[in-house]
């Protein structure tokens, strides 16, 4: 064994000792490969990395916290569970997901422009602020198209030629004798302008018009977007480009969008609230005047001039187990008004829009059922129902909207129940009351029904109220911790890499060339050595 490796050392002194006899052509390749080392450090554009921080922020936030309510109808609020439409938490990946969907970065290529490649003759950098024309598309064109589309622009005899080429329908010359230049090709409508506060000659130029989806899908893949920590609702948005303000424009606009959707969303959901919450303002006020109707009229046949001093005494003693009444007959109403919404087909994947406290707090069947339909929503919207998480949301509200209908069913059952134990009480109440005369027993039922009526009425109002204003204290819903900045070093081009490409080309080059001389003089000994047998 150790004659073998001793074997070995000499057969590799010996191969490095022959490749050394050759050090002359190591030198030559060395010096030459200055040459590509200098080129790279020269032309090589000066590359930087941009980068901006923001905070994902939980829904009560953006609505700018809860009213504050007080009274009665803060209790009747507290004991129902009423509160916002969302559970406030934030599912982190899903806004991952969302910042790089392919919808919202179309968004933003779409308002810079970036999908828009500007150069000029044999020039090997596109021009972004620099650039003195603009090329658009309508916006038919900006949806449909789907293969790059080349514009060369020329000047002759004071006329603008230009050609266009694309791999469809091949090319098409035209000339114009100034800008704008309307385009028309079978693809779609262009627009060839002098950029916004440039009217000089723009020269020769090369364009190419890429569709918006696919360099939105390569931004996909170059933008490094991620939490800062998985407990953290943080985000880190980076990207890198030569062109500085272009970064910068991206990511400031990406965020810009992102926030702009959110809060879309909201006002779209605020308004099916708002719009669910006035038809039952107005039918419970109709209900309202029909009672008080019928207290004035019972009044006046029963000539009850002063039932509500006769009442008083009664009112002192039977005071707690009216105002229980008054907040399990509302509680009713309430849990009937959201089964009815929930019930309803075309409600099926609509927030419900009131929220009953249940046993579990925020992992009750109603919150976790309305938080999966904002992110079902969400997903939706800046993708498309056939996405595989939105397939797995829809899903997952299905499977729990037969939950929430036994929980409201739940809730239903457990009301009446307690209904039922609070009217056995004052039945006992009255028992003892057999004197009180009958026609002001019957004023005291419709007097509570009014009084019932009044509860949820002012409830309604309170939750019109908080919609209404969170609709106008509407905030982003990512706070903008860093704005795109650029960082100080450029990551390209690098000393580094010019020296390892220098030390690369020094020892591969030789090696290969005396290698594949070797090789071929074996080969060409072995043919002799044949032929010389024959």
């Amino acid at each position: 064994m150790m004659e073998i490796k001793d074997n070995e050392v000499i057969g590799l002194k010996s191969i490095i000792v022959k490749y050394l006899l050759h050090w002359r052509m190591f030198l030559t390749v060395f010096a030459l490969s200055f040459i590509p080392a200098v080129l790279y450090l020269v032309f090589y554009p000066r590359t930087y990395e941009i980068m901006a921080r923001i905070q994902i922020l939980e829904e009560q936030d953006m609505a700018g916290g809860s009213l504050a309510l007080g009274g009665e109808t803060m209790g009747l609020m507290r004991s129902f569970g009423l509160g916002g439409i969302s559970t406030g938490s934030v599912n982190i990946e899903d806004e991952l997901s969302i910042l790089t969907s392919n919808a919202l970065l179309k968004k933003m290529v779409n308002d810079l422009g970036v999908n828009v490649d500007y150069k000029r003759p044999y020039s090997f950098y596109r021009l972004y602020d620099k650039n003195p024309l603009l090329l658009t598309a309508d916006s038919i064109t900006r949806e449909l198209l789907n293969e790059d589309v080349e514009f060369m622009l020329r000047h002759k005899n004071g006329e603008i030629h230009i050609q266009t080429e694309s791999d469809r329908y091949g090319k098409h010359t035209f000339v114009f004798p100034s800008f704008p230049a309307h385009i028309s090709l079978p693809n779609g409508n262009f627009t060839l302008d002098y950029a916004p506060g440039t009217t000089e000659a723009a020269g020769n130029m090369n364009i190419t018009f890429h569709p918006a989806s696919w360099v939105a899908e390569e931004l996909a893949d170059e933008f490094l977007i991620e939490e800062l920590s998985k407990t953290s609702t943080v985000v880190e948005l980076t990207c890198t480009d030569y062109e500085r303000n272009r970064g910068v424009n991206m990511l400031n606009r990406l965020i810009e969008r992102y926030n702009n959707e959110a809060g879309d969303y909201k006002q779209e959901e605020s308004a099916k609230t708002l719009a669910y919450l006035d038809a039952r303002i107005d039918t419970l006020t109709r209900s309202l005047r029909l009672t008080e109707g019928e207290i004035a009229i019972y009044k006046n046949t029963n000539t009850l001039t002063d039932v509500e001093h006769d009442v008083e005494f009664y009112i002192e003693q039977m005071r707690d187990i009216q105002v229980k009444l008054i907040e399990l007959e509302s509680q009713t109403h309430l849990l009937e008004m959201m089964d009815e919404f929930v019930k309803n087909p075309d409600n099926k994947y609509n927030l419900v829009p009131i929220l009953l406290n249940q046993e579990g707090g925020d992992g009750s069947p109603l919150m976790v059922y309305n938080e999966i339909l904002v992110e079902r929503a969400r997903v939706i919207q800046n993708s498309n129902p056939d996405n595989p998480l939105a397939i797995n949301l829809t899903k997952q509200v299905d499977q729990l909207r037969e939950s929430v209908f036994m929980s409201i069913s739940n809730a239903q059952k457990a009301v009446r129940q307690a209904i039922g134990d609070i009217k056995e009480k004052e039945k006992a109440l009255f028992a003892r009351m057999e004197s009180f005369p009958d026609k002001e027993r019957d004023f005291i039922e419709l007097k509570r029904r009014q009084e019932i009526l009044q509860g949820v009425y002012l409830i309604m109002l309170q939750k019109r109220e908080e919609v209404a204003l969170n609709i106008d204290l509407n905030r982003d819903r990512a706070k903008v911790l860093d704005a795109a900045f650029v960082k100080s070093k450029p990551i390209a081009p690098r000393k580094l890499y010019a020296a390892i490409g220098m030390l690369f080309f020094t020892l591969m080059i030789p090696v290969v060339y005396l290698f594949c001389k070797e090789q071929i003089s074996v080969l060409i000994k072995e043919y002799r050595r044949i032929k010389d047998s024959f």
